[in-house]
């Protein structure tokens, strides 16, 4: 599920765009100002930005300029009623993908949205540093260190790892991995859930003599940090 920061003022338009892309499938988060958004950035990793330019105190552009020169891969969709062309010139240059109005249909909203996923997935993979990369072999239950080293997984080991790989940087709940493992929300599952966790970090460096990229997520869940790749 890609992770889509909208980051508008207006309250109404701000929460008809969450509720909209939330159901087409996206995992959509609002801020009302570049204040809140850069506090959430600070803990929680996004794949794409639906920008407002004209917010309280810090602009969309500014915004822009700051998450691009930190994240080159990350998209930015333009949403503004400035229509002027120096503004789309400006826009553009600070590092917007796509610079769209405000009068753009909540399905063209969609398509320019999933049009960016698709150029920020093409660049991460290009430019994913194959001596970093995590592989899990989900059919064999193995890991692939970024060493080479093949390390043998238990099948709820795998089914755990396929949840954080698929996840793409984002913290999985705890009660998700759960579900996955088709286990119930108890109390004594949840902690057999962490143990499983920790013999799998300690299972990887007694192997490779690396640590595993795994960490406590924002709240209460896990997220995998390292560059990773499912492999049938």
């Amino acid at each position: 599920m890609h992770a889509v920061a909208v980051v508008e003022d207006n309250s109404e338009l701000l929460a008809d765009l969450v509720e909209f892309l939330n159901l087409r499938g996206f995992h959509a988060v609002g801020f009302d100002s570049a204040e809140t958004f850069f506090c959430a950035w600070a803990v929680q990793s996004f794949s794409l930005l639906l920008l407002d330019i004209v917010l309280p105190g810090a602009d969309g552009f500014e915004i822009a300029q700051q998450v691009r020169a930190k994240d080159p891969c990350v998209g930015i969709v333009m949403l503004t009623a400035l229509d002027a062309n120096d503004d789309q010139v400006k826009g553009l240059g600070v590092g917007a993908d796509i610079y769209l109005s405000k009068r753009s249909s909540l399905e063209v909203i969609e398509a320019a949205c999933y049009s960016v996923l698709r150029r920020v997935q093409a660049a991460s993979h290009s430019a994913m540093d194959q001596s970093e990369l995590w592989t899990l072999f989900a059919a064999s239950w193995q890991l692939q260190a970024p060493s080479r080293v093949k390390v043998v997984l238990t099948h709820v080991e795998t089914i755990v790892l396929a949840a954080l790989f698929d996840a793409a940087g984002m913290s999985v709940s705890r009660e998700a991995l759960l579900q996955r493992l088709e286990k119930p929300e108890t109390l004594s599952n949840l902690r057999n859930l962490d143990n499983v966790v920790s013999r799998l970090r300690k299972k990887v460096h007694a192997a490779c003599k690396m640590e595993l990229p795994v960490r406590s997520g924002y709240g209460k869940g896990y997220v995998f940090v390292g560059a990773r790749v499912v492999s049938p």
